[in-house]
């Protein structure tokens, strides 16, 4: 599922228990669970109240994509790539959009997906 994310950029970025980052055009991702930040100089696993990622503020995004299983892939123009696997027991990740656009990585895999504008029938 394309999150309709390129072009946008992390305009704010905050760690905790969740990290989250805010995009230009209404968007925020928020992840709860590990995950792996692959950047030209080397991957790094970052566990959300354990790990703060690097500073992405400023980074634009190439692909943003949520495969059917409640997997999360982020392309950055820059060649970083974030990836978030579902998680057996909890929501991994959100992604909250315009439009009242929500994509929920539901706990076990798959996805919950929300939104207030018109289906294409």
């Amino acid at each position: 599922m394309d999150l309709t994310l390129v072009g946008q950029r992390v305009t704010a970025q905050e760690s905790g228990y969740t990290i989250a980052l805010v995009f230009s055009g209404g968007y925020e991702v928020r992840i709860e669970t590990p995950f792996l930040l692959r950047q030209p100089g080397g991957d790094l696993e970052v566990t959300p109240g354990e790990t703060d990622p690097p500073d992405l503020i400023g980074r634009a995004v190439a692909v943003a994509y949520a495969d059917d299983e409640g997997g999360l892939r982020i392309d950055f123009q820059d060649g970083s790539r974030l990836l978030v696997a579902a998680d057996p027991d909890y929501e991994a990740w959100t992604v909250a959009g315009p439009d009242g656009l929500k994509v929920v990585s539901e706990p076990g895999g798959g996805l919950a997906v929300w939104s207030s504008a018109p289906k294409d029938a």
